[in-house]
């Protein structure tokens, strides 16, 4: 599925499933009974407030309605099993399943880069699991909505360098009120940047380390937050 079709396919599941319509709907993801006409044929603007409002409202995954990857919802794929994408790769229960659940947590390394630069389109398949000290990593969020992936380009240097990997917290969609590196979506590229709220403006103030990018001031609707970094690890020969 496309990600318009995703789109579609969630805004007509959520009127049906939830018995509403499209001002019903409207009212709980801050938009109009028009817009979400619109969405629902797969069409118009979609503003990342709409879209995280159907996260949060309603239990869809974030990483399937920007990406296609895994289910719309948990145990989705048993009855929508045409709306889903690739499952984690095979074996990964049964490694999981085998090791020492008590102090280690697996998180997935998800194929292709995350961009510091121009903007990329990771290609979300994974191969790689690494693990973690549970107890550290459940003091930073819930580790099944973590993953890592590497980074690309030089625009986030010298905070993160190309090659780098990074942990991000897929749940943390909300800017701190100090900032942080966010990995984000913006015309359905995704970047990693350094994120302040303008309260004021009701923009985003984003940033790269590198000075020699300039930082720009983006709409809050234009932007899609995919998570917070937490954490990363470089190799010191590559």
């Amino acid at each position: 599925m496309s990600f318009e079709e995703r789109i579609s396919w969630v805004i007509n599941y959520i009127k049906r499933e939830k018995n509403l319509n499209n001002i019903s709907l409207g009212k709980i993801l801050g938009s109009n009974k028009n817009t979400i006409q619109v969405y629902s044929k797969g069409k118009g603007d979609f503003k990342g407030t709409v879209l995280a409002g159907i996260v949060e409202n309603f239990g869809i995954s974030g990483e399937w309605l920007i990406s296609g990857r895994g289910e719309p919802y948990p145990g989705a794929r048993e009855k929508y099993p045409e709306t889903c994408g690739a499952e984690e790769f095979s074996g990964v229960r049964e490694i999981m399943a085998g090791y020492n659940s008590d102090k280690y947590v697996f998180i997935k390394q998800v194929n292709g880069r995350i961009s510091a630069g121009g903007g990329l389109s990771p290609d979300n398949s994974s191969d790689v699991l690494l693990s973690f000290r549970k107890e550290w990593l459940q003091k930073k969020g819930d580790p099944n909505n973590m993953s890592l992936i590497k980074v690309s380009g030089d625009s986030m240097e010298p905070t993160l360098l190309s090659g780098d990997l990074v942990l991000i917290d897929h749940s943390k969609t909300d800017i701190a009120s100090q900032g942080g590196i966010y990995a984000i979506s913006i015309d359905h590229e995704i970047l990693i940047k350094r994120l302040h709220l303008l309260y004021q403006d009701s923009k985003i103030h984003v940033i790269s380390d590198n000075k020699h990018y300039q930082p720009q001031e983006i709409d809050a609707d234009k932007i899609i937050i995919n998570g917070k970094v937490i954490w990363y690890a470089r190799e010191l020969e590559r």
